[in-house]
């Protein structure tokens, strides 16, 4: 990953100007002598899971285990606007009191638009926060500070690699001495910690409670050895035409991931799309996927077939069809999948129905089976809106024009 170096960012204009908005005047990178940055590799959690937590840190009882001994107090004083999404809610403000150098310091914490801090990496992920010291603000020029996190997965795809970066009033340093080095260290420290708290927390509220809560779905029989699994959706922010393009488009295990940061493992093509180029998926491209479907592991393999073969099943404009096998058992035990999907009536995202096939007996073998794939069909298919758009325009839409 390569992250904008601060000197590199002390030279970019677009930074003074567009802080200028902000509700303090914002000085430039420059105008600080007193800064650090902090670069480090955290093995367990995931972008998303950072992305989601900003919103969510919520209480005194998270901001405590987040650094036991050092997070002292916690109050939000303008609630996040939108905390179950995954992009922070701009203007959120928290006053908040860290024990650090053998001070307690009490600071007012704002994000601020990540537009302010431009990196050259797309698939970096940031955060951008303005600091307010408790009776040091009106004392200094300039008068308050800088919290910037840009983030972004590691090689290995099993956590991030992370450059914080913190710009401070020389006025801290002679209020609070030794802060600086004391600040480094507990930006390590409670980082390390996330792993042990962050994933759980971001499965059971953001993946479970809030994603599967954006549709339903319903089990019912097909005959006597077979199953119907429909799961009906409405995803905000697509057009279909992204989606007719992701499917020849997602390509590797980097961006599977991206499509359910928990449950994707791996991904590779065992037979190549042959129009990756087209807003069509091309039949006969198969895939080998590892994921997990609640505490079910699964290797399968996904054939896309003619779409004409189940024209007259369908009730939307666009859709998929394909076979699914479980790698150990190909062509024995065949599955079928359909995801159809048209614009909503608003316009500002699409309607999607999926609808699985399997044998009966998958539940005997595997209780709750069913309403496992159910969910992560309901789950995966709401994480496209937080990376497709931006995908599809970079990718198609600009080689395009």
């Amino acid at each position: 990953m390569r992250l904008l170096s601060l000197a590199r960012l002390c030279k970019a204009v677009l930074f003074s100007a567009a802080f200028a908005a902000a509700a303090h005047a914002a000085p430039t990178p420059g105008q600080y002598e007193n800064s650090l940055s902090v670069n480090q590799e955290v093995i367990g959690i995931v972008p998303q899971m950072l992305d989601w937590w900003w919103d969510n840190i919520r209480t005194e009882e998270r901001f405590q285990r987040w650094a036991p001994g050092e997070h002292l107090d916690f109050r939000l004083l303008e609630p996040p606007a939108a905390p179950n999404n995954l992009t922070y809610s701009v203007g959120t403000t928290q006053r908040i009191t860290t024990y650090l150098g053998g001070f307690p310091v009490t600071t007012t914490v704002t994000w601020r638009s990540p537009d302010l801090w431009p990196v050259d990496n797309a698939d970096a992920h940031t955060l951008v926060a303005e600091l307010e010291f408790d009776g040091l603000t009106d004392i200094s020029r300039p008068g308050n500070g800088w919290l910037i996190h840009e983030y972004a997965y590691n090689e290995d795809l099993d956590g991030v690699v992370m450059e914080t970066t913190v710009l401070l009033p020389d006025v801290v340093e002679a209020a609070y001495p030794g802060y600086t080095v004391a600040l480094e260290q507990h930006i390590r420290n409670k980082m390390q910690n996330l792993p042990d708290f962050l994933p759980e927390l971001f499965r059971q509220e953001f993946v479970v409670a809030e994603l599967e809560s954006r549709g339903s779905f319903r089990v019912s029989w097909q005959g006597l050895w077979k199953k119907t699994i429909v799961v009906d959706q409405e995803i905000k922010g697509l057009m279909p035409e992204m989606v007719d393009w992701w499917w020849d488009n997602i390509d590797t295990t980097a961006r599977y991931k991206l499509w359910h940061p928990v449950a994707h493992t791996s991904f590779e093509w065992v037979v190549p799309p042959a129009y990756a180029d087209r807003l069509a998926y091309s039949p006969g491209a198969v895939q080998k996927v590892d994921e997990s479907l609640g505490r079910y592991d699964a290797q399968l393999l996904i054939t896309w077939l003619d779409p004409m073969l189940v024209e007259d099943r369908v009730e939307y404009d666009h859709w998929l069809y394909a076979s699914t096998d479980l790698a150990v058992l190909k062509n024995i035990l065949p599955q079928t999948l359909i995801h159809e999907y048209q614009a909503n009536a608003a316009g500002d995202g699409i309607l999607m129905r999926s609808t699985f096939t399997i044998p009966s007996f998958f539940d005997l073998l595997m209780p709750g089976f069913s309403r496992q794939l159910g969910k992560h069909a309901l789950q995966e298919m709401q994480f496209l809106q937080y990376f497709l758009p931006e995908m599809f325009e970079r990718e198609y839409l600009e080689p395009n024009n």
